[in-house]
C-alpha cells in the first residue's frame, strides 16, 4: 500500500524535474546564449504619437523566457541569456520594430514619412536601430514615433532618466 503511492509521487517528481530541465534547454533558433547565461536589466519606453504603450498589462507579461517584462511592471526589460536583442522582445509579444517602422500586435504600422518619424535612443544618444541592440544593466531606451520637437523628445528623455529599473 505505501510502494505505490511513493512510486506515484517518485514519478510524479521525476517527470517535473525533465519538464523544467527540457524548458530551459529550448532556444530559439537565433543564435543566443542559453537561459540563464545573463540577468540584465533595463529601462525602455515606447511612445507613439505622444501616448506611452503599457507595457504592464497582462498581454504582455513574460512573453519570452529570454526577454521580457515581468511582475506587471511594464518599464523594466529583463534579459536572461547573452546576445537576445531588444527586437526579440517585441516579436515575442507580436510587435515589430525595424529602423523605419514600429508595428504593433494589431498590426498598425508607424513608419517614418518625412511628417512623423520613428526614432530611437539608447541612454540618451539617438542612434539609427534599435532591433539587433543587446541591452546592457541599467540602459535607458526610448522609441518614439510621431512629429516630435527637440523639447518634447528631452522631456520624454528626462522621465526614462527617473523611470526605476526593478531588478
Amino acid at each position: 500500500m505505501i510502494i505505490v503511492p511513493s512510486v506515484a509521487v517518485l514519478l510524479a517528481i521525476m517527470a517535473y524535474a525533465i519538464t523544467i530541465y527540457s524548458e530551459n534547454l529550448e532556444r530559439p533558433s537565433q543564435k543566443f546564449g542559453p537561459l540563464g547565461s545573463e540577468h540584465v536589466h533595463a529601462a525602455f519606453a515606447v511612445k507613439i504619437d505622444g501616448v506611452k504603450l503599457n507595457f504592464s498589462q497582462e498581454k504582455y507579461q513574460v512573453r519570452s523566457k529570454y526577454i521580457h517584462v515581468e511582475n506587471n511592471d511594464g518599464n523594466t526589460l529583463h534579459r536572461h541569456a547573452t546576445g537576445v536583442p531588444v527586437g526579440e522582445f517585441f516579436s515575442s509579444i507580436g510587435m515589430n520594430v525595424t529602423d523605419s517602422c514600429f508595428t504593433l500586435e494589431n498590426g498598425t504600422n508607424y513608419c517614418s514619412n518625412g511628417n512623423s518619424n520613428l526614432e530611437f535612443y539608447i541612454n540618451g544618444n539617438k542612434t539609427d536601430s534599435i532591433a539587433n541592440y543587446v541591452i546592457k544593466d541599467d540602459d535607458r531606451i526610448l522609441i518614439v514615433y510621431g512629429n516630435k520637437n527637440k523639447m518634447e523628445t528631452e522631456q520624454d528623455l528626462d522621465a526614462l532618466r527617473l523611470t526605476e529599473i526593478k531588478k
